[in-house]
Parts: C-alpha cells; structure tokens; sequence
C-alpha cells in the first residue's frame, strides 16, 4: 500500500498533476488493509462487552458507510462485528456466571466497571426474560448489561448462545446499518454517512433507555 502511494506521487509529479489530490486519495489504503481494518474492528467489538466506554461501535458504523461506497465489502463488515460481539459477549457471560469478575475487582478500574454494568442491569427494568434481555442490546452499554445479568442469573448455556447469536446478529447489522443507509440515500462522504449514523444511534438508543427505565419506575 506504501509503495503503491508513493508510486502515485511520483506520477502525479512528473505529468504535472496536483499532488496534493493524488495524496488525499486514500481509496486503495482502505482496500489493501482491508483485512487488518476488520481484524481491529473485531478486536475492539470484543473488548466492548469488557470495557463498554470503547468506541467499537463507530468503528462498526464506520465500516458500514465504507461499505456504501464499495472502499470494503459488506459481508466482511458484518463477519467482524457478528464474531466479535460473540466473543465479547460470552466471556463477559462466563465472568459473571462462574464469578470470574472478582479477578478484576483486584483493581480500581475494575470495581468501577462492576459498578458500572450492575448500575446498568438495575435501571433497565423488564429484564428477567430472554426476550428482555435481548431488547437491552439496543441501549447504550446494552450488551454489557444484558451479558452480566444473563450471567447473574445463572441462565443456561443453551439459551445464552442462543441470545448472543441474535443479540450479535442485530446489533451488527442495526449499527453497520447506521453507516450504510446514509451512505446511500445520500451524497454525504463515508465520515459524513459515520457522524450521521453516530448522531441517529445515539438519539435511538437514549430513547430506548428512556423509555426502558421510565417503564421500570412506574412499574415500581
């Protein structure tokens, strides 16, 4: 990929062409590294189920707005997230089922996360159902949450795996979605489709929790 930037540089230099629009055209960047761009995603869509704070979900939306534009095919965005949000999914299911969490309340960062998940599965409300859990995929840190009370519940691996196909399932295709469609109905460039999608999940997911948390209030 380097080399093949450079190559274009010097092409651009000696016909005369502006350098500077060749050197702002990062298309085949994106499609060399394709494969290490997928492989981060899924690295990070994982370690979000541990450490929800982890932006992997603009990543994922990233992802689906590049694939609009045809810089990276679709089916390898999808690929990333599914698998990544699995692995993610069930390890932070294990941790609270076989209360492996106690390794990381050694530390600050740790407690603080513990705190953080259980302060989650507490205001979400109607929860005790795997119907339940699966709709708290869509609210913000929702996959933590629906993992650590999964797991707190003592839920059975049949039903979990089950949950976490289709929980991964919709919540890649819901935020590559979030990139795509824009992307598409519009002339916005793939960052333009991104912050689009960021701005139209966050505003869906807050509407979620509210309406989620409102429900378990009055039920209270």
């Amino acid at each position: 990929m380097i080399v093949s930037l450079f190559k274009r540089l010097w092409w651009a230099a000696g016909t005369g062409e502006a350098v500077a629009v060749s050197a702002l055209d990062f298309s085949d960047f994106y499609t060399e590294w394709g494969f290490w761009f997928f492989l981060v995603q899924g690295i990070a869509v994982a370690l979000t189920a541990l450490v929800p704070p982890l932006p992997a979900e603009f990543m994922v939306i990233t992802s689906g707005a590049m694939s609009a534009e045809g810089i990276l095919p679709l089916s390898g965005a999808f690929v990333a997230a599914f698998l990544g949000c699995l692995v993610g999914d069930i390890s932070l299911y294990a941790l609270f089922r076989y209360k492996l969490i106690r390794i990381f309340l050694r530390w600050k960062w740790g407690r603080r996360l513990h705190r953080q998940i259980l302060h989650i599965s507490l205001h979400t409300g109607g929860i005790s159902t795997w119907f339940g859990l699966l709709l708290v995929f869509a609210m913000p840190f929702g996959r933590s949450a629906a993992m650590a009370t999964a797991g707190m519940m003592q839920m059975s691996w049949g039903r979990l795996l089950g949950l976490a196909v289709v929980g991964g399932f919709l919540w890649s295709w819901w935020l590559i979605g979030l990139g795509y469609v824009p992307a598409i109905a519009t002339n916005l460039p793939p960052w333009g489709s991104t912050i689009a999608g960021i701005a139209v999940g966050t505003v869906a997911g807050a509407a979620i929790a509210f309406i989620g948390t409102r429900g378990h209030r009055i039920r209270l």
